[in-house]
């Protein structure tokens, strides 16, 4: 297969917290009534979650299978994925379960996630794990609904990411104002879609189930650290470039930011977004909103234009 840049197209997902935001920012035009997510890397047929190269019309999950040679990756199993999500109602406190229980109880991995703000960033509360310093007391303030006292509210400044190991409690403690219902989240994950419910602030809706015994089960017990992380900018090569995680086994996520000319490399299989602007790559217009897939030991990027683009790839263990 030609080692040559591919284009990735999204697939949407409307919910219950959706809002308008992704459709007006990328002028995505889904039949849907919102986008709560727009997946831009994403390979779960099971949930009918699966993008298409638009080179080969191939679903992203038989693309990967097909094609390994452009990925270099030990994996069996794709994964990676990377998506925009826009919320204008408070969502549930939960969490995505360890690989091991996921495995056992779901048949799949868990999720491991970090997120950048690139529309409306701004200083904002979330919940983001909880003050319990066992589990037989996480389990008696869930009993006894004390959720003021077990839920832990920090603050996310402006300009930092999130970053969420499995096991670890979020959510939303209100709901978003009008100003924050602007606000649009580039997500980094591994390529999972399960996801654990503690409590949804009363809505007892059918299609929203609670999972109370795999959270207690599965929330990671301490959890008092999580915060959000300030974002460091390096310059190479005329690219400001940041780094949010970068872990073997789990994902590599970083920022690109170019303002007229740069260069960029690795060695590995890399998904670039363009979250903002214009650029042409190695002859190859990208455009806001657009996705493009780099094979394996594909040499240097040459980027001329004003673009910002989130990335993603994986290290082999």
């Amino acid at each position: 297969m030609e080692k040559k840049i591919y284009f990735i197209e999204p697939v949407f997902e409307a919910k219950y917290w959706g809002g308008q935001a992704l459709k007006e920012r990328y002028g995505y035009t889904p039949d849907l009534p919102n986008i709560a997510i727009a997946y831009h890397v994403i390979a779960l047929p099971q949930h009918n979650l699966d993008n298409t190269v638009k080179e080969t019309g191939e679903k992203l999950s038989e693309f990967y299978r097909n094609h390994k040679e452009l990925f270099g990756c030990n994996r069996e199993d794709f994964p990676i994925r990377m998506g925009s999500g826009n919320k204008v109602k408070q969502i549930s406190v939960q969490l995505h379960p360890n690989d091991e229980y996921c495995l056992q109880h779901e048949g799949e991995k868990g999720k491991f996630e970090c997120g950048i703000f690139v529309q409306g960033d701004r200083d904002h509360l979330a919940i983001r794990g909880h003050n319990a310093k066992t589990r037989e007391e996480f389990r008696k303030l869930v009993e006894t609904e004390q959720w003021d006292k077990l839920f832990r509210v920090v603050t996310i400044k402006k300009g930092q990411y999130t970053y969420g190991p499995q096991g670890t409690l979020h959510g939303s403690p209100y709901a978003p104002t009008e100003e924050e219902k602007d606000m649009v989240e580039l997500g980094f994950e591994t390529n999972s879609d399960i996801t654990y419910r503690l409590y949804d602030w009363g809505r007892n809706m059918p299609d929203r189930p609670l999972h109370v015994e795999k959270v207690i089960d599965t929330v990671n017990i301490p959890d008092n650290q999580n915060m959000g992380v300030d974002i460091v900018e390096k310059d190479v090569n005329g690219c400001k470039v940041a780094y949010f995680i970068d872990k073997p086994g789990i994902f590599t996520a970083f920022r690109i930011r170019v303002d007229e000319n740069g260069t960029f490399e690795r060695k590995e299989f890399m998904f670039l977004f363009c979250i903002d602007g214009e650029a042409e790559i190695n002859g190859t217009v990208i455009k806001k909103g657009e996705t493009i897939f780099i094979p394996c030991d594909y040499g240097t990027l040459t980027i001329k234009g004003k673009a910002e683009f989130g990335g993603m790839t994986y290290r082999n263990l």
